[in-house]
């Protein structure tokens, strides 16, 4: 069968190819056969099918490899199959094109242009590949240095993966690849193991962003090893620091305290629960010979840690909250409204007059218009009055795919107290 130029194969009895395409034997498809009227989604280009929206299922898909036929027989699309996801394949292509190392080659190479052309200057950690933003559903790389993590965040594309790695290797200047595959577990509705290796070289990786010296824990670091998606609100910050101080929630590595004592801050307090967290901390203040005092890096829920802030009377003229993700699942969006709105209220609480709060949530299922009603919320709880004076998400190297808006997670509010 022929369309739009492409040979697609022949199925036989039980929906499996039979067929073979320029001498070659076929890769172990399954067939996805939508629902009548379930089609438009994938019409529109939208890389997710549901598996709601499959009426049948045919071939066997050890591969990862899938096929997208609409109830009438007619080949849609092709992606990542997995099996026990509700989103049952990624869509990749809709040409009838296949998944494979020359079309990983393509699309990773477009990818690189994308950075060459957006990057700030001294910056050598990134995200090389950003799944559906980059037309690569389900594949995440970042680089740090010449060290490139490559992340697998569906069942099937941790089946490419020895092609992934390769089309990576050609076409980013990697020195080491490492690869992790979590998709089996996600697509399991479970929460991924962290990372965790006992290799030292990981531990530290060295690279710049902005002309400043950073590390990644990437081998039991959060993310790949660093928030990377961060980097526009860092060097906002380090715009507005000069002489002011500034109280960093939910730290991690400190990034922002470096940017914002790079920009001339008197002071900067880090606040987060893990004690490896707060060490890298300050390795990441001593890679720049800033100031990294004990009382600067403090262990805490933060949650009490500013209920105690509160209760103290303190003040600060910045500062950053930037927590984790309070909803991982739609089951957990009222859980994490409330969470929201009481972290925001107690920071909004220590704000100075004049002063600014950036408030972030990288909780993919919050929408940006419902974040920002739950901070109006906090505001008149806490009785202050805030301005909204810039919004900002992820950097460049952070697509979101028009046809993917899901895909734009990050929401970031710089709020300026009156």
């Amino acid at each position: 069968m022929r369309r739009s130029g492409v040979l697609w194969p022949v199925y036989g009895r039980g929906g499996c190819a039979v067929g073979r395409v320029f001498g070659q034997s076929l890769p172990l498809l399954i067939r996805l056969v939508l629902q009548r009227g379930r089609e438009e989604s994938v019409l529109r280009r939208h890389p997710w099918l549901f598996s709601g929206a499959v009426a049948s299922r045919g071939g066997d898909g050890s591969d990862g490899h899938a096929e997208v036929f609409d109830a009438d027989g007619r080949p849609l699309a092709r992606g990542a199959y997995s099996p026990k996801s509700q989103i049952l394949a990624r869509l990749w292509t809709f040409d009838g094109a296949a998944p494979g190392l020359e079309l990983f080659r393509q699309r990773f190479a477009a990818a690189r242009r994308l950075r060459e052309q957006t990057l700030p200057p001294e910056t050598t950690g990134f995200r090389a590949i950003h799944s559906e933003g980059d037309l690569c559903p389900g594949v995440v790389l970042d680089l740090y240095g010449g060290v490139a993590v490559l992340e697998l965040t569906t069942e099937g594309t941790e089946r490419w993966e020895a092609d992934l790695a390769a089309a990576a290797r050609e076409v980013f200047p990697i020195d080491r690849l490492v690869a992790r595959a979590s998709g089996a577990e996600r697509d399991r509705g479970a929460r991924p193991a962290p990372p965790s290796s006992d290799d030292a070289t990981l531990s530290g990786v060295p690279f710049r962003e902005h002309g400043l010296n950073f590390r990644a824990d990437l081998a039991r670091g959060q993310k790949t090893g660093f928030y990377l998606d961060q980097r526009e609100n860092r060097a906002r910050l380090r715009a507005i620091a000069s002489g002011k101080s500034v109280l960093n929630l939910f730290s991690y590595s400190g990034a922002f305290s470096v940017a914002a004592l790079a920009g001339g801050a008197r002071h900067a307090v880090d606040v987060d629960s893990s004690d490896p967290a707060l060490a890298l901390a300050r390795i990441n203040r001593r890679e720049n010979t800033l100031p990294a005092e004990d009382a600067d890096f403090v262990r805490a829920d933060v949650f009490e840690d500013l209920r105690r802030r509160v209760a103290a009377r303190e003040s600060w003229e910045v500062i950053v909250c930037d927590p984790p993700p309070f909803a991982r699942r739609k089951g957990d969006l009222s859980g994490a409204a409330r969470a929201y709105k009481d972290l925001n209220r107690l920071a909004m609480s220590l704000v100075a007059p004049e002063g600014w709060l950036l408030t972030c949530s990288c909780s993919g299922l919050l929408q940006p218009d419902l974040f920002q009603k739950i901070v109006f919320s906090a505001g008149l709880e806490a009785r202050r009055v805030f301005s909204i004076a810039a919004r900002q998400g992820a950097g460049a190297d952070h697509p979101v795919s028009l046809d993917c808006p899901e895909g734009e997670y990050l929401k970031g509010l710089w709020l300026r107290r009156r």
